[in-house]
């Protein structure tokens, strides 16, 4: 029974600690390791040459602090704290890098890459561990930046105005035929005669317009309508038979009567 106790008792301070040390925030559980979000560099570093962009924030350094744009940051304070959060950036600024010095080392973040984010917050920025194993206090820290390119402004296709001096575009298939030119057609207008003015001094007689003669079309040019005149002279012939008869019959009756 004794040595059940023991195990008993063993098992839950085991378990304790597990919960203990599962419940220490991550900025301690790693006081002894790097921070893999940066990138340590040997040395000091104070401008932005090798960064990009010029000085946004510089603060510590044993001269004056620089603000040329108004980050909210929270910490930072030279040879007293160790870590810094920068809450805030204003709009059309875009920060390159964030440098924090303390010991013989620095810190570079840069925003986007190696696990930090791209927008703030940016939490817990802090220098590298010192000879001793330890996180310094910060000497001095400073943010890169420059202001953001302009965006050139979009258009929706289905707002966009037609231009009334530039021709609709035609579908394919629809192409409209070339206008035709238009054909000369012979006019029978009348042929005015040059007005005369009247010797005598007195009005001049009105213009007289005379209209063209039209074209006698000829015989051959006549169209056919189906009549022909040589009945007629058959009928005449007859004629000229049947009087020629009837004269002689005439003369052949005065002379009996006369004899």
């Amino acid at each position: 029974m004794p040595r059940l106790f023991r195990t008993r008792n063993l098992a839950v301070a085991a378990l304790s600690l597990g919960l203990a040390v599962a419940a220490v925030p991550p900025a301690l559980a790693t006081e002894s390791e790097e921070d893999p979000r940066a990138v340590i560099e040997q040395g000091n570093a104070t401008e932005c040459e090798q960064f990009g962009g010029g000085i946004l924030v510089k603060v510590g350094d044993g001269g004056e602090d620089v603000e040329n744009a108004s980050l909210t940051y929270e910490g930072g304070v030279p040879n007293q704290d160790r870590y810094l959060t920068i809450t805030d950036v204003p709009d059309g600024i875009v920060v390159t890098a964030i440098v924090v010095k303390g010991g013989p080392r620095y810190n570079v973040y840069v925003p986007g890459e190696r696990g930090l984010s791209e927008t703030v917050p940016w939490e817990d920025l802090r220098s590298p561990l010192n000879n001793g194993g330890n996180i310094p206090a910060i000497s001095h820290w400073f943010a890169c930046g420059e202001e953001a390119p302009s965006e050139p402004p979009t258009t929706d296709p289905e707002t966009t105005e037609p231009n009334p001096d530039q021709p609709e575009p035609s579908e394919p298939g629809t192409e409209e035929p070339p206008a035709s030119e238009p054909t000369d057609v012979p006019s029978s207008t009348a042929v005015s005669e040059p007005t005369t003015s009247n010797p005598a001094g007195g009005p001049s007689a009105p213009e007289t317009t005379e209209s063209a003669p039209a074209p006698v079309a000829e015989d051959g040019d006549l169209a056919s309508t189906g009549f022909s005149s040589g009945w007629l002279i058959g009928l005449g012939a007859a004629l000229l038979v049947g009087g020629g008869a009837l004269l002689a019959l005439t003369r052949m009756r005065k002379g009996k009567a006369t004899s």
